[in-house]
């Protein structure tokens, strides 16, 4: 991998792409290798933001419900072996806060509507590709950079721009008008509040609502009276009503892409998990204020924030667990209080959306760390803990919205991320219950496979990747000589490896220094390691190799929620590949057998001589793959007939 000092631009080399017939093979090679390891369920992380544009069409975002997702999905299907993507939140953002983290529970982004889709015929054809050429065209910036990083100030304007002239169309073209009005009956709930805090914001010049009159600020409020609120609806519904019909419409089209892309992927077996926010957007507590404890914030407790009083500072504002009622493990649901009713709307909603849901920071449904400003400095507020009331409501929501799809002797349809210095008694009570997340990231704290086996976990009770999104790159990763001492060590107890014996033995891995060979064992030995357990999943930039993180936790960086993966993703890819950097996944399997003494040496020996194969010279596309095998050009050919349980 050779990158500009100064950018963050990925220079191609060279890289061997499969043939069309070879991956038939490599399919048959993966599901055999798979069955040998007893994988269950392998899962990408996805931002919307990370994902390739087609070449033509980037106005410098991604976005998983275009036609370009589709595509780049069938390859991470065959080149990473994924059954199913945890999305991250696709909720609002604004231009001062680019974090999917602090954005909307029920409204999505309109950031990640796809454009293109507007064009065709089953959406009204609201939209021309010229329209979206014409802004691929006039960005003026670097459009090599614009690859590799979101523009979101470009991308921001050019979807309100597009959109409102997609409205325009809209409101002349009948097709779409009997699928509108049936979607705002479904949601008219929550969507009448999201288009009121879109006309008040824009009334007031600003989403704080401190800043609003208290008729406004407290229009949800029990204190103010049923026939006050609702005349004052009327004043504004009546005064921004174009406001309130954009709103409703860019809602519409985000669902309806929403609903079309879950099922062109559960089409091709893959399922779609949604990532639940702890958190609700300022829009969210205004609409339902009474739920909420005034100056009171979600955070959480680190010795690595000394100036916030060893306190992560989220911003967002807290339940009023006072509120919460009562839900018991037959998910009874008449004794729940004003915020239990909330949040099973709120996880209704979502188990309505995906096939299944990730809870972010589910530890707070426990032991919930609130905190709050008292003379400009942060102070923990304490609260009782919970105990199973808030996972029984989930658990409620999922059964009865899911139906025969949620097992509920088995609920892998709830992931639960539980990383943290407080998650301790939520992991206990949850544990072999519902698939925990973790990473080693953290091996140096006895985070690893082997290590969560001693605990008490089962297999497929546990996901493990090399890292997430708030932790660094791998690549990165193997540059910390500390760290990665540590995590040697750990390997070297539990599964007697020496890394270097993992390594490649090519002309391109024998030319590098000493310290390069080093940092590629070790990144060859930590994408294995996950896959010596049976659910394991990735971030998109360690699957492509790449330095750049999605985010650096706690900190307003520029750069964070930025990186994406380019248009030209296959010769990157294999590009990368070529280079020592990136997931070759014939070679995690087969160094995952050996981990894992797996005796089979003829599929170890296969899935070798894939990995070979993928890191040597030769086509970058599998359409110059083909091209070259019909020329009777290529160097190697590879062939596997399916063995195992899946034939």
């Amino acid at each position: 991998m050779r990158i500009s000092p100064n950018s963050n631009v990925y220079a191609a080399n060279f890289g061997r792409a499969l043939t069309t017939e070879e991956k038939k093979s490599y399919s048959n090679l993966i599901k055999d290798s798979k069955s040998a390891l007893g994988i269950e369920d392998t899962t990408a992380i996805i931002f919307d933001f990370n994902v390739p544009s087609e070449q033509g069409y980037n106005i410098g975002i991604g976005t998983t419900f275009s036609e370009s997702m589709q595509k780049f999905t069938d390859f991470l299907k065959t080149m990473a072996g994924i059954t199913s993507i945890q999305l991250q939140p696709q909720g609002k953002i604004t231009p001062t806060n680019k974090s999917p983290y602090s954005g909307t529970n029920y409204a999505y982004g309109e950031h990640i509507i796809d454009l293109r889709k507007l064009t065709l015929p089953e959406y009204g054809e609201l939209l021309t590709l010229d329209d979206i050429q014409k802004a691929d065209e006039d960005y003026s910036k670097d459009k090599q950079t614009r690859e590799y990083k979101t523009d979101y100030d470009y991308a921001l304007n050019v979807q309100e721009a597009l959109l409102k002239k997609a409205y325009a169309a809209f409101l002349s073209n009948d097709k779409l008008k009997a699928d509108f009005e049936i979607f705002k009956s479904e949601n008219s709930d929550w969507l009448q509040k999201n288009g009121l805090f879109a006309a008040l914001s824009k009334h007031y010049s600003t989403q704080d609502i401190s800043k609003w009159k208290e008729k406004d600020r407290l229009l949800y409020s029990s204190k103010t009276p049923e026939s006050s609120r609702n005349q004052r609806i009327s004043e504004i519904e009546k005064e921004y009503s174009d406001i309130i019909d954009f709103e409703n419409f860019k809602q519409f089209i985000a669902d309806k892409q929403q609903q079309d892309s879950r099922k062109s992927l559960n089409a091709e077996n893959i399922k779609l998990y949604g990532d639940c926010l702890i958190g609700f957007s300022q829009g969210e507590m205004w609409a339902n204020i009474d739920c909420f404890r005034k100056n009171l914030y979600y955070g959480g407790p680190d010795p690595g924030c000394p100036e916030t009083n060893n306190i992560q500072v989220w911003g967002l504002p807290a339940l009023d667990y006072t509120k919460l009622g009562e839900c018991g493990e037959d998910g009874d649901l008449s004794k729940l209080g004003e915020v239990g009713k909330f949040l099973y709307d709120k996880y209704s909603t979502f188990f309505k959306r995906y096939d299944g849901i990730r809870m972010d920071a589910a530890w707070q449904f426990v032991t919930p760390f609130i905190y709050q400003a008292v003379n400009g400095n942060y102070e923990e507020f304490k609260l009782p803990e919970i105990n199973f009331t808030i996972f029984n409501i989930m658990k409620a929501a999922a059964k009865n919205t899911l139906g025969d799809k949620f097992d509920e002797n088995n609920p892998d349809n709830i992931m639960l991320e539980l990383v943290g210095i407080s998650a301790g008694k939520s992991r206990e009570m949850t544990l072999n219950t519902y698939p925990h997340l973790y990473t080693t990231a953290y091996a140096e704290y006895d985070e690893t496979p082997e290590k969560f086996r001693e605990k008490g976990y089962k297999d497929g009770k546990f996901y493990v990747g090399v890292g997430c999104h708030d932790n660094d790159s791998l690549v990165n990763m193997a540059k910390d000589t500390h760290k990665r001492k540590l995590h040697i060590s750990g390997m070297k107890r539990d599964y007697d490896l020496d890394t270097s014996k993992l390594a490649f033995e090519d002309e391109g891995y024998q030319a590098q220094s000493k310290e390069q060979k080093i940092q590629e064992d070790f990144r060859t030995a930590k994408l294995a390691e996950i896959y010596t357990t049976s659910k394991q999943f990735f971030t998109l930039p360690d699957m492509f190799g790449m330095s750049e993180r999605v985010n650096i936790s706690g900190k307003a960086h520029p750069d964070n929620w930025t990186v994406r993966i380019p248009s030209d993703y296959e010769r990157f890819y294999f590009s990368q590949l070529a280079n020592g950097y990136g997931l070759n996944l014939p070679k995690a399997l087969a160094n995952a057998m050996e981990m894992k003494n797996v005796d089979n040496p003829e599929l170890i020996n296969k899935c070798n001589e894939a990995a070979e194969i993928l890191r040597s010279d030769g086509p970058m596309t599998t359409q110059d793959a083909d091209e070259t095998a019909k020329k009777g050009e290529l160097k190697s050919h590879f062939e596997y007939q399916l063995h195992g349980a899946g034939k």
